[in-house]
């Protein structure tokens, strides 16, 4: 009886599609990273490797699944393999959870919707840069244009992730 009530739990917060996704987030950026610079650029910079699994997620599962994983794969990356920057955890921490609720509120909303995952990632990462030009004093503007016009790449790579999920999810 005890394992029963144990695994209606794990079913219902969906705690091995939360593992597999947690996985797929660390995993993703460490392969990718292991591709040369791309014209001068680190890999993952432009192709944005970090927020693919959890956008998977939020398509496919409860939204907690996508924001554990956008929680922990950056740290749970650097504790393992030093890697991202110390002052880059937190920081992309923040902007995949930010990516991932905008993401689960615009995947819903019609006429948008097929535009979810490139409007949520260009929102989620302005956020983060404002909220990084108050702590360091940075230009917010300057440093999102730079970061988006070198992820083009990697955004239109989410574009057309989202169009394919959008097609099957119908």
């Amino acid at each position: 009886m005890k394992n029963s009530a144990i695994l209606q739990l794990s079913a219902k917060y969906q705690v091995a599609q939360t593992v597999v996704i947690l996985a797929a987030t660390m995993a993703l950026p460490v392969l990718v990273h292991l591709l040369p610079n791309i014209n001068g650029n680190l890999s993952g910079a432009v192709l944005l490797p970090i927020f693919i699994a959890p956008m998977l997620a939020t398509f496919i599962y409860k939204k907690h699944v996508a924001i554990f994983a956008g929680i922990f794969a950056p740290l749970l990356n650097y504790l393992l393999m030093g890697r991202p920057a110390p002052e880059m955890v937190i920081t992309l921490g923040f902007e995949v959870v930010a990516f991932v609720l905008l993401l689960s509120w615009l995947k819903n909303l019609k006429g948008i919707q097929y535009l979810a995952a490139p409007l949520s990632f260009l929102l989620a990462s302005l956020i983060t840069m404002l909220g990084l030009s108050v702590i360091s004093n940075a230009e917010p503007v300057s440093l999102w244009l730079n970061s988006t016009a070198v992820a083009i790449p990697g955004i239109l790579l989410l574009a057309i992730l989202n169009i394919v999920l959008m097609k099957f999810k119908k």
